[in-house]
């Protein structure tokens, strides 16, 4: 086993072995991290609970318009 007189001999030679670390490297040869990617525009699925929502939204907006009618015409 290697005494550890000269411990700057030791780190340069673990540097050199271990070149994917970026701990020991401070920035050299450091994996880049990956780009993101940019979102691609979905496809939004059938809204079944919407559809009624609006449909019986657009029921009361008659409705009332037909109750407002009536009662002025009459």
């Amino acid at each position: 086993m290697v005494s550890p007189t000269n411990l700057t001999d030791r780190i340069s030679q673990l540097r050199e072995n271990k070149k994917a670390s970026s701990v020991l490297n401070s920035g050299e040869n450091a994996p880049r991290p990956p780009k993101k990617k940019v979102p691609q525009i979905k496809h939004l699925a059938f809204d079944a609970f919407m559809t009624v929502s609006y449909t019986l939204f657009l029921i009361a907006l008659v409705g009332q318009l037909f109750l407002i009618l009536s009662l002025d015409i009459f």
